[in-house]
């Protein structure tokens, strides 16, 4: 194994066993794999930019460049140009993407959970330490000093994981470190730094002292940097909760009543986004229109985004065997007409959430799990569990609202009003503004509501690919580019209505899913959802859908003013056609009306013909073109060289070009010998045919070199052909087609092009040595005076 592989390997197992301390920070370990790929590829890319002969500045841009377009391929694919070439589009979308990772990490405390963005951005942050290491041990030699990186990896789990990790985790880092030691070789140890503590009197031969300092250095070193690995995270302070701040986590004991709860909306866009589509849940129910599921409500906005407030628990110790009922939903009148309705769930282990979903409003639970509940907004909590795979049976109430009812609504009571239209200063005035001229011509609550309802169904895109968030700038940009998806929807009519004086509060979920042939309903990670509800006095909350119909089909029946001609407007057709539950087939089940609506409205197309997409072609052809591209530079070069018109030039040109088609074909040739010499070792390996075309090549050769003058030079052109056709003959079938289409010859030559850039940048490189030996020599010479 030559030294070049041997450090770029040793690199790349440092990399890997360093990143294994990473597994106390994640619930998982979907991430490793990924990251041992991304350390392989750019550990690959920087061997051989190496040994084509790369400048040493220019390999880890090199790596970078790589890194950053295999992430686009991988995780962005749908935006490229010719199925390959990143477009502005991908590596947005790819930083979007990076974004969401990077949310996951900020408002989770390890271990964190599994999330695809949050994967890829742990194989970021992993390639781009093992460029760190690549670059200091393989491409420096700077070997001692890749520790650091590797310290830097390690010091991720010991700062952030709360308690500490054990120490055994910091073995395979360690581990990987004296690797990447003995990978680096004793030449280059000894090289680094002055040797400690030499010894005046150390005996013995040249090379046995030699080998005694390269040893007592390397332990050194190693002991250097392995106790800056165990000492910093030690005095390091453990942070709170989360990785880059504190995490939304909070828990509830047996003794507490009062609790912060985790914000799900984190988790909204991440599990719309999974490539699978995974069950969460399935149930029974008596309802021949389920309604949406709700985990939490969100009823405090800071100007950035919603999130759950604090909340007073009344905890409920049940007979495990019966209901225990829950207090009345807040405003809502005894007189109003209602149904009770009887749901059976069983939660999937894929769904680990401290909120018990329910249809709202709840009005008695039954299950094995300890819970509570906050009277506020009926939202259920477990108690010293999660809900991954409890069964529990719920009753709710199936209110029948009317637009009516709802428009000749009262004013509400003041402790709600106050508490539900409050928002913070620094919101938009151009949002206020947009609310105002909306709802301009409604003269009741009810009626904007409705108004910003069906401006927003109408006149927006539904868009997974938009950057989340609510915050002033979000917000603005969401209402100008008129994209997003539920998130935005329901945040911004929530806010939207509190700026009209409207209590309004968003509630996450899921939609009702979809019906199997056996009754039961199937709830998927990709119906998660959110909405904004709004407050309506004697009536209580009430569920509004400004999400397009595309995602959540037809709006509520009671959000719609003239129940005789439901509100079912033709789909915008700009939607976004890539979200998985726009893909369904509606008459796989049936489908509740007040939720989705599929199959009405269909917009009648003329047929067309089968559509010719070239895409495919244009791939086809910019690959074959990639693969024919080093044959097109032999035959480019082959052809520039016969050309000439000079006969000396052009005696000298074919002979070289006789030198790259044996060196192409694995003929010996040696550059050293005298063209005779060379004729005649050629000339065993040609048939008697070709032996007259060689000696022509030769003879010319020599008197171009030798001669005063060279004479007739004879058809060289010819006679390289001749020779060149002959050697092809000798060999075989798979040395031709290597010989076309890798020329050996050609790769040769590219260490020749760099030359120029080469030359500037190893100047480039000395320079700072350079100027700080004359800043010595000058120091010296002031002392000196």
């Amino acid at each position: 194994m030559s030294s070049a592989l041997r450090r770029s390997l040793a690199a790349f197992l440092a990399t890997v066993f360093a990143s294994l301390a990473l597994f106390p920070a994640y619930a998982t370990t979907e991430w490793l794999w990924s990251a041992v790929l991304a350390a392989l590829f750019v550990t690959t890319i920087g061997f051989v930019l190496r040994q084509v002969g790369t400048p040493r500045l220019l390999v880890p841009l090199g790596q970078l460049a790589a890194l950053g377009w295999a992430f686009v391929l991988v995780y962005a694919p749908h935006d490229l140009r010719f199925g390959f070439l990143p477009t502005g589009e991908s590596v947005l979308a790819l930083a979007h993407r990076i974004n969401d990772g990077l949310l996951i990490v900020v408002r989770y405390a390890a271990p964190v959970p599994y999330d695809a963005d949050l994967v890829m951005v742990t194989a970021i942050g992993i390639g781009l330490v093992a460029i760190a290491v690549d670059l200091l041990a393989a491409t420096y030699r700077l070997t001692p000093w890749a520790g650091l990186p590797l310290l830097l990896v390690y010091s991720i789990p010991a700062t952030t994981v709360s308690g500490g990790i054990s120490a055994l985790a910091f073995v395979p880092a360690a581990i990987g470190y004296v690797v990447l030691l003995l990978g680096e070789g004793r030449e280059r140890l000894g090289r680094w730094g002055r040797v400690i503590g030499l010894a005046d009197d150390v005996a013995g031969p040249q090379e046995t002292v030699q080998t005694s300092l390269l040893g007592q250095t390397g332990r050194r070193v190693s002991a250097a940097v392995i106790g800056l690995a165990v000492v910093v995270p030690a005095v390091v302070p453990t942070l709170p909760e989360s990785v880059l701040g504190r995490g939304e986590g909070g828990g509830i004991g047996p003794a507490s009543r009062t609790i912060k709860v985790n914000n799900p909306i984190v988790d909204l866009k991440r599990d719309l986004k999974r490539p699978q589509d995974f069950p969460v849940m399935t149930y029974t129910t008596g309802s021949n229109s389920p309604d949406y599921i709700k985990l939490v409500t969100l009823d405090e906005f800071d100007g950035d985004r919603w999130r759950p407030s604090p909340r007073s628990v009344s905890n409920v110790t049940p007979d495990r065997t019966e209901y225990a009922r829950l207090p009345d939903p807040p405003g809502l009148r005894s007189k109003v007409a209602k149904t009770s309705v009887t749901t059976k769930f069983q939660v999937t282990d894929a769904l680990q959430s401290r909120w018990l979903p329910t249809p709202y409003p709840p009005t008695a639970v039954k299950t094995t799990a300890d819970w509570g509940y906050d009277p506020e907004t009926l939202d259920i909590v477990l108690r010293g569990q999660e809900s991954a795979g409890l069964s529990y049976d719920v009753r709710t109430l199936d209110i029948d609202y009317t637009p009516s009812q709802l428009r000749d609504a009262g004013p509400p009571p003041a402790a709600v009003f106050d508490r539900y239209t409050k928002l913070p200063p620094n919101i938009p005035k151009e949002v206020l503004r947009l609310a105002r001229a909306k709802t301009a011509k409604a003269r009741t609550a009810y009626d904007k509501a409705v108004a910003l309802q069906s401006w927003f169904r109408n006149d927006f895109i539904y868009d997974l690919e938009v950057q989340p968030g609510h915050g002033g700038s979000a917000m603005l940009e969401f209402l100008a580019d008129k994209r997003g998806y539920c998130e935005q929807f329901a945040a911004t009519m929530a806010i939207m209505a509190r700026s009209l004086d409207i209590p309004a509060r968003v509630g996450v979920g899921y939609m009702p899913g979809t019906r199997q042939a056996d009754g039961r309903w199937l709830v998927t990670s990709h119906d998660s959802h959110a909405w904004p509800e709004l407050y309506f006095a004697g009536y209580g909350w009430v569920r509004f859908e400004p999400t397009p119909q595309s995602q959540t089909g037809v709006a509520p029946v009671w959000t719609v003013p003239d129940t005789n001609t439901p509100n079912t407007p033709i789909p915008d057709q700009r939607d976004n056609p890539e979200d998985p539950r726009q893909n369904r087939n509606p008459s796989s089940s049936p489908t509740p009306l007040a939720h989705r609506n599929d199959h009405i409205n269909a917009v009648p197309t003329a047929p067309t013909g089968p559509a010719f997409n070239v895409l495919p072609l244009l791939v086809v052809l910019v690959a074959l073109l990639i693969v024919a591209m080093p044959m097109l530079a032999r035959f480019g070069i082959r052809r520039s060289r016969l050309s000439q018109r000079d006969p000396e030039r052009l005696v000298e040109a074919a002979w070289r070009e006789l030198a790259d088609v044996t060196t192409d074909l694995g003929v010996p040739w040696d550059n050293a010998t005298t063209p005779r010499t060379a004729g005649v070792r050629l000339a065993d390996r040609l048939p008697a045919s070709a032996h007259q075309a060689l000696r022509t090549v030769v003879d010319a050769v020599e008197r171009g070199r030798y001669a005063p003058a060279p004479g007739e030079v004879g058809d060289v052109r010819a006679a390289v052909a001749t020779v060149t056709r002959a050697l092809f003959g000798q060999v075989t079938l798979r040395r031709r087609l290597r010989a076309w289409l890798a020329p050996v010859s050609l790769w040769r030559r590219l260490p020749a092009l760099w030359s120029p850039v080469s030359g500037l940048l190893d100047r480039v490189d000395t320079l700072g040595p350079r100027l700080a030996r004359r800043w010595r020599r000058g120091r010296m010479a002031g002392t000196s005076r």
